[in-house]
């Protein structure tokens, strides 16, 4: 009954309401850790000229996620992918939904916002016109259970635009015990003077926010694109005004290039952050501080199943305390083929836990500075062909990592963990081929 009841809800709207429907399906042959998983990606989507209706789910039995009823579902969990409603007019558009995120900044190690698009609930308010752009949005990153809080955060970003050339400030806010605030969405003005007005004026110091920002640049030449990104969640001003009270640089940035050869395309990219960067900044738990790290969970596991820190962090995939160099290629023939080679190093990283392994940090700019750390080299290759009404593919990425991040359990006042070089090295190999079905 409950399957005749979802091919229902499926296949009738696409026959009432003449709407688009695709279907996408994986078959993951080696994922890392599981042997021969499947996904399935059905979508159905309907467009007008001011509006636009989207409704995709994601099954899968990857292992990555906790089974959803497994008494009917087995091993498969469920997650939204770009589900919801997309209202324009003219320059403006509204999102609300559960959408795939991403950055302004169009590169593998955007900052603000992870490359990897993780999905979550959201609402957007954007304008953009041949001069300025500006955006408004609200991410939901966790619900109070037993392992999470009740966690928001809002991004915005403001730009100019001059001919080829674009330059924009960008920020985000975090904010805990509430899941939703209208101020910090519906206000123009940027986050930080929200976050101290609340502070030191209405609201006492009921909500003691975190916020994050940075700027952004982009330049498009006839054959080329140049962007650069920088993110700031603290930076030392006391070694030049006041060195006997030093504080702690925790910064990000990435650069990249694109050079378009006719049909092909050449594309080099660079980005790291220093130790700390991200990390919750209090270890009193009893402080909000202690949960606004920029991060959409406050714990590693969830019923049992771990978190990757790649699916941690709100921002730049690789987190805290590394650096990142990719070089990568991209031909759009008949067949489309993309391969990229990349080399990223990394020292400890704490999403969870303030300052790592102690009660407080070490002052001024850390990056790197540990005598293990891990060393990883990634070759990616995939290929893709259109035919019509059907996309055929392989994914594939082959490597190894040496020194591999694990877990630590440390001897700090909180004992929460965070990840540490290991002595352990590992071989990645991992394979998919996949169809897509559009009509």
């Amino acid at each position: 009954m409950k399957k005749i009841f979802i091919f229902a809800i499926t296949i009738l709207p696409l026959i009432i309401f003449s709407v688009n429907f695709s279907i996408f399906y994986e078959n993951t042959i080696f994922n890392g850790t599981k042997y021969f998983s499947n996904t399935f990606i059905p979508k159905i989507s309907y467009t007008s000229d001011n509006f636009k209706f989207i409704a995709s789910m994601k099954f899968s039995n990857d292992g990555k996620y906790p089974p959803f009823y497994n008494e009917f579902y087995k091993d498969y969990y469920i997650k939204f992918q770009d589900a919801g409603i997309i209202l324009s007019l003219e320059n403006i558009e509204v999102k609300m939904g559960n959408f795939k995120n991403y950055d302004i900044i169009n590169s593998p190690y955007s900052l603000f916002i992870s490359s990897l698009g993780h999905s979550k609930p959201i609402i957007s308010i954007k304008y953009e016109d041949q001069k300025f752009l500006y955006e408004s949005r609200y991410m939901l990153s966790s619900y109070k259970a037993n392992e999470t809080i009740n966690k928001g955060i809002n991004l915005k970003y403001y730009a100019i635009k001059l001919n080829n050339f674009t330059f924009g400030f960008e920020e985000t806010a975090v904010y805990v015990n509430r899941i939703f605030d209208f101020e910090y969405l519906s206000n123009p003005l940027p986050n930080f003077f929200i976050q101290y007005y609340r502070v030191n004026n209405l609201y006492g110091n009921i909500f003691n926010d975190n916020s994050l920002m940075g700027f952004f640049g982009n330049y498009k030449g006839e054959k080329y694109t140049i962007f650069g990104q920088i993110l700031i969640d603290d930076f030392n001003a006391n070694r030049f005004f006041n060195p006997q009270n030093d504080t702690v640089d925790k910064m990000a940035w990435s650069f990249g290039t694109v050079f378009q050869y006719n049909k092909l395309k050449i594309k080099l990219f660079h980005a790291g952050a220093t130790k700390y960067t991200f990390q919750p900044s209090s270890i009193a738990t009893s402080s909000n501080a202690f949960y606004y790290g920029y991060t959409y969970y406050n714990t590693l596991e969830i019923n049992g199943y771990p978190i990757s820190y790649e699916d941690t962090y709100v921002g730049y995939k690789y987190g805290e305390n590394n650096i990142a160099f990719m070089v990568a290629a991209e031909y759009n023939g008949n067949i489309k083929f993309n391969t990229a080679v990349e080399l990223v190093v990394s020292g400890t990283k704490s999403p969870i836990n303030p300052w790592t392994d102690k009660d407080t940090f070490e002052p001024n700019f850390n990056l790197l500075n540990e005598s293990k750390l891990e060393k990883c080299v990634f070759f990616y290759l995939n290929i893709v062909k259109n035919f019509d009404i059907i996309t055929l593919g392989i994914r594939s990425k082959f490597g190894k990592i040496f020194n591999v991040l694990e877990k630590v359990i440390p001897d700090d006042a909180n004992k929460l963990p965070y990840f540490s070089p290991s002595d352990k090295d590992k071989n990645i190999i991992e394979i998919s081929a996949f169809f897509e079905l559009s009509l």
